[in-house]
C-alpha cells in the first residue's frame, strides 16, 4: 500500500514504478483496489487545490447552484418560461398568445440573485448588436484573401460571440454535429444485423437557452439553472431510474467521464445543467485567453441524450470512471464506398504520450491512467487484432447504405461480443487519420453560409 500511495506523491522513481505497478496490478486484484483508493485520495486533494476551470466537472459546478429560494412568484415565472422553451422545442406546450409571454418587466420584478436570465424570447447578451454582421464580414475577407488567420477569427467568433438567429443557423450547419450524420447512420444500421446503435434523442436547443453557454456559468442564477433542468427533463423524456450518456452535438467531455455519464435520480433531474456546463466549458477553449485557442469543440446548436451501454467485461477505468473498452476507428469514403483505413481508438503511442508527455503528466490523474492503460494494453490490442478484419468487412457491407458524401471516421465500441456504432466525424479533422494513405485523404469543402431566404420567411 505504501508503494501504491507513493506513486502519487512522487517519492519514488516514477517511470520504473509506474511500469512495475502496472505489471503487479494485472495479477493482484487486492492491489488494484488499494491502488484505486490511493488514487481517489490524491485526485481529490489536487482538485480542491486547483483554480482551473477545466479541472472542474459538471457535478462540482452544479453544487454551487443548488440554493434556489422557495418563492411562489419565481415558481410561476419559471413554469411560464419552461413552457415557452418547450413550445420552441416542439415538446408538450400549453398554448400561449402574446399576452402570455414573460416580459422584461416580469423578470425585473424578481430579486437579482434569483432572477431568471432567459425567457423563450429574451436572453442575456454582452453586446446589444447582432454579431453576424461582423462575423460574415470576416468570412468575406477570408474568402477574398485566403488568409488563414482571418479564417481562425471567423471560426473563433462562431464559438464566442453572442448568438443571433443568423449565427444560430450558421453553427447548425456543422457537418460534425450529431444531427447531421446520425439519422442516416441509424437507417443504415437497420439494414444489417451485426452492428448495434444506442437509443439516441437529439434536440436543437432554443436560441435563448443556448445563449447561456456564452455567459459565465458561475454567474448564472439558481433559477436559471432550474429552468434549464426542467426543460431538459421534459424535452428528453427522462426516466430517473435510467442511466444516460450525454453530449453536445459534437462533444461529450468523456475525458472526464463524470461529465458524460448520468446516473441516480438526482443526476437525471440535473442533466440539463450538466449539458449546459460542458457546452460552456468547450466554448471556453476558443477564448482569446485560452492557450492554445481551440475552436470547434462545440460549434453546434444541438444537445443529445443517449442510452448508456453498461460494461459487460469488467474493464478497468480511466478518465474518472470510463470503462476501457476495445474501440475501433474506421475511416470510410462514402463517395467511393470503401474503407480507407482502420486503427485502434486507444492507440498505444498516442495514449502513452498523452499520459507522460503533457504539462499535467505529474498529476494523480495522468499517473493513474497511464498505469491502468499499461496494465490493460495487451488485452485491448489482442481484441483489436482479433476482430479488425471482421470489422472492416462488416463496415464495407454497410457503407453503400450510409447516405453521406465525403470521407468520415466511424467509431465502433466492443462490449463482449457486441459491436456498437457510437460516433462519426469528417475524416480530415479526425484524430488518427494518419492510417489513411496520404494520397487518399481529402479536405472537405466547408459551407458556413445559411439559407438567408429561408430565414427571412421564418
Amino acid at each position: 500500500m505504501n508503494l501504491l500511495s507513493s506513486i502519487f506523491t512522487g517519492k519514488i522513481n516514477e517511470k520504473f514504478s509506474k511500469d512495475e505497478i502496472a505489471k503487479m496490478l494485472k495479477t493482484t486484484p487486492e492491489a488494484l483496489e488499494a491502488f484505486e483508493n490511493a488514487y481517489m485520495k490524491a485526485s481529490d486533494i489536487e482538485q480542491k487545490e486547483s483554480d482551473n476551470l477545466f479541472d472542474m466537472n459538471s457535478r462540482q459546478a452544479v453544487q454551487t447552484k443548488n440554493s434556489k429560494e422557495t418563492n411562489k412568484k419565481v415558481e410561476m415565472l419559471t413554469l411560464r418560461i419552461v413552457n415557452e422553451l418547450l413550445c420552441q422545442t416542439g415538446i408538450r406546450c400549453i398554448s400561449t398568445n402574446n399576452n402570455d409571454y414573460v416580459t422584461l418587466e416580469d423578470i425585473k420584478s424578481i430579486p437579482e440573485n434569483i432572477r431568471p436570465q432567459l425567457t423563450g424570447r429574451l436572453m442575456k447578451t454582452d453586446i446589444n448588436a447582432p454579431g453576424y454582421l461582423v462575423l460574415f464580414d470576416i468570412l468575406r475577407t477570408y474568402q477574398r484573401t485566403g488568409n488563414k488567420e482571418v479564417y481562425h477569427l471567423f471560426r473563433q467568433g462562431l464559438d464566442i460571440l453572442d448568438l443571433d438567429p443568423i449565427i444560430y443557423e450558421t453553427i447548425g450547419m456543422n457537418r460534425n454535429s450529431i444531427g447531421y450524420w446520425f439519422p442516416t447512420l441509424k437507417k443504415a444500421s437497420e439494414k444489417q444485423n451485426f452492428f448495434q446503435i444506442p437509443a439516441t434523442k437529439i434536440v436543437k436547443v432554443p436560441l435563448t437557452l443556448l445563449q447561456l453557454t456564452r455567459c459565465d456559468y458561475m454567474g448564472l442564477t439558481p433559477t436559471t439553472i432550474d429552468i434549464v433542468n426542467r426543460w431538459a427533463y421534459e424535452t428528453f423524456e427522462l426516466d430517473e431510474n435510467k442511466t444516460y450518456f450525454i453530449k453536445t452535438g459534437t462533444y461529450s467531455s468523456k475525458f472526464d467521464f463524470r461529465n458524460a455519464k448520468v446516473t441516480t435520480s438526482k443526476e437525471v433531474r440535473e442533466l440539463g445543467s450538466y449539458l449546459l456546463f460542458i457546452h460552456f466549458q468547450a466554448l471556453q477553449m476558443a477564448s482569446p485567453l485560452s492557450s492554445p485557442c481551440i475552436y470547434g469543440v462545440s460549434t453546434t446548436n444541438e444537445w443529445c441524450v443517449r442510452e448508456y451501454i453498461e460494461d459487460k467485461e469488467n474493464n478497468p477505468c480511466i478518465y474518472h470512471g470510463m470503462p476501457l473498452h476495445t474501440e475501433y476507428r474506421v475511416f470510410i469514403d462514402c463517395d467511393s464506398d470503401e474503407v480507407l483505413g482502420i486503427t485502434p481508438y486507444w492507440r498505444s503511442d498516442v495514449m502513452k504520450k498523452r499520459f507522460t508527455a503533457g504539462s499535467d503528466a505529474d498529476t494523480a490523474d495522468m499517473k493513474h491512467d497511464y498505469i491502468i492503460y499499461q496494465m490493460h494494453e495487451r488485452k485491448l490490442m489482442s481484441r483489436y487484432n482479433k476482430n479488425k478484419e471482421l470489422i472492416v468487412n462488416k463496415v464495407n457491407e454497410m457503407i453503400p447504405n450510409i447516405n453521406l458524401t465525403g470521407q468520415w471516421s466511424l467509431d465502433i465500441m466492443q462490449n463482449g461480443d457486441d459491436f456498437w456504432l457510437i460516433d462519426m466525424a469528417t475524416a480530415d479533422c479526425s484524430a488518427l487519420n494518419d492510417c489513411i494513405p496520404k494520397e487518399k485523404l481529402n479536405k472537405v469543402p466547408e459551407n458556413w453560409i445559411p439559407d438567408f431566404e429561408r430565414l427571412k420567411s421564418n
